[in-house]
């Protein structure tokens, strides 16, 4: 039984293959809402596979480790406090939006991004009710 999950394990070859598929479809112009903490997480394995490039990033406290960090890994992009500001000047220049914010904050960026034709990455809770989960998923159907 080990031998079979050794050998299902990531390897550094498996890693490039991907990599190389992946840079055959292109890159997306991403923005990010949250890029502390996780948001910096996700944000990382995002960098490994070299298909978001990163315009506009957006956190209330710009100050914090994370957001530096951030900063750092992407100083090209446009870096705001208010995702609303950060969709108003900057909206024509991304495609897709990863939303690492706290929980009770995903629905009105998600419904934002939906609402402007944007790819959106979220991780769960998507929303705090149902009735904003259906909102959701009739905004993304459309």
């Amino acid at each position: 039984m080990m031998g079979g999950l050794a050998s299902a394990a990531p390897t550094a070859q498996k890693a490039e293959d991907k990599k190389r598929r992946f840079a055959k479809l292109g890159t997306v112009n991403a923005a990010w809402v949250g890029m502390a903490n996780r948001g910096r997480e996700v944000m990382r394995e995002f960098e490994k596979t070299g298909m978001a490039n990163i315009v506009a990033m957006c956190d209330v406290d710009l100050k914090s480790k994370g957001c530096q960090e951030s900063i750092k890994a992407h100083p090209k992009a446009k870096v705001y406090t208010d995702f609303r500001k950060m969709f108003d000047e900057a909206g024509n220049e991304f495609e897709a939006v990863a939303i690492a914010t706290p929980d009770h904050s995903h629905f009105p960026i998600s419904m934002l991004a939906l609402a402007e034709g944007k790819h959106v990455f979220v991780e769960k809770p998507l929303a705090r009710t149902f009735y904003e989960a259906e909102l959701l998923r009739k905004a993304a159907k459309k």
